[in-house]
């Protein structure tokens, strides 16, 4: 009777932890992996806020770049530098723009799994299955908003990062969440493309 009820009392206990964690944003991130495993575009794209992200990405990524070449041209000697810098301005829209559609591209790819992000590129090293060792090391939720921090991204990768912070929101009515956004999205571009710094060359 003892061992029944202690048996009751642990299935209980499980029962409510389940419950809790699979409402955490660490459920979500879990799932969203599996998904992108299983190539199975629906259901990875259903834990990330794809337009929100690469509208930001772009801009971060515009804005980088932007300041990396007027600063180039403050600096150098030849004339017409305002000129030169109302036009770098003017056709910043337009990069944004094309950078947008990459960033686009290539979320799709990587929620869907294809195996183009797998070429012989610099990006070889992102082959899905990599992403098993990607793991939470801290996450910090206040009401419907989360920054998590995740580590064991493979490597070698682009930017050399072995951590990424990540923002996720609840997502309405439901008690799962999808990332809204990459906080750091500017200072890692101003590392990689800033003033004096040149991109590797791919391979």
């Amino acid at each position: 009777m003892i061992a029944l009820a202690v048996g009751l009392l642990l299935a209980g206990l499980g029962a409510e932890w389940w419950h809790r964690y699979t409402g955490t944003p660490e459920y979500s991130l879990s799932q969203l992996g599996k998904a992108v495993k299983d190539q199975n575009y629906g259901k990875a794209s259903y834990y990330v806020d794809e337009e929100r992200i690469a509208s930001a990405i772009s801009q971060s990524l515009t804005d980088v770049l932007l300041a990396k070449y007027t600063h180039a041209i403050q600096n150098d000697p030849l004339p017409f530098t305002e000129t030169r810098i109302e036009i770098l301005q003017k056709l910043a829209p337009h990069f944004h723009d094309l950078a947008l559609l990459g960033v686009q591209n290539g979320i799709r790819l990587l929620l869907s799994g294809n195996p183009l992000l797998t070429g012989t590129s610099h990006f070889s090293q992102l082959d899905v299955h990599n992403f098993s060792g990607v793991h939470v090391v801290r996450s910090t939720v206040n009401g419907d908003t989360a920054d998590v921090m995740v580590a064991g991204l493979p490597q070698p990768n682009p930017f050399n990062l072995a951590e990424l912070r990540i923002r996720m929101v609840r997502i309405p009515n439901t008690r799962q969440w999808r990332i809204e956004e990459i906080p750091d999205a500017t200072a890692i571009f101003a590392t990689y493309f800033g003033p004096g710094r040149e991109a590797p060359a791919t391979k």
